[in-house]
This record gives C-alpha cells, structure tokens and sequence, in this order.
C-alpha cells in the first residue's frame, strides 16, 4: 500500500487477459496474464520481496505456455 493507503499497483481483465497496472509510472506493468495473478499483485503491493516476486514471475510465465 501507498502512503494514502491505495494500492501501487492493480489488475484489470483487458481483451488478452489479465495486466497489471503501474499508478506510480501510470503505465501497464509486465506480460498479460491469463489468471488474475493475485499472489503476485498482493506481493507487488506488500513487501516487495525480490526473489517472491521473481518467483512468482517465473511461475505465471510457465502458465501461458
């Protein structure tokens, strides 16, 4: 959460599947996603944890293949 206490970051179904929305650089943040990548946003969001986020990166990447 951001001072103001609003998410950093968000999802939002699009035409191709899930993406993940940048409020800071207002600008679409990463590869579409076919699941809503919940864990993914709510460590975007948390902590920010490096490698948990890589992770989770690698993991909705082997998804869509």
């Amino acid at each position: 959460m951001t001072k103001n206490g609003q998410e950093a970051l968000r999802s939002q179904r699009r035409s191709g599947g899930y993406r993940i929305w940048d409020n800071k650089t207002r600008r679409w943040w990463g590869d579409p996603y076919e699941l809503c990548p919940d864990d993914l946003l709510d460590e975007l969001n948390g902590a920010r944890d490096y490698d948990r986020v890589t992770a989770l990166l690698k993991r909705y990447r082997a998804m869509k293949r």
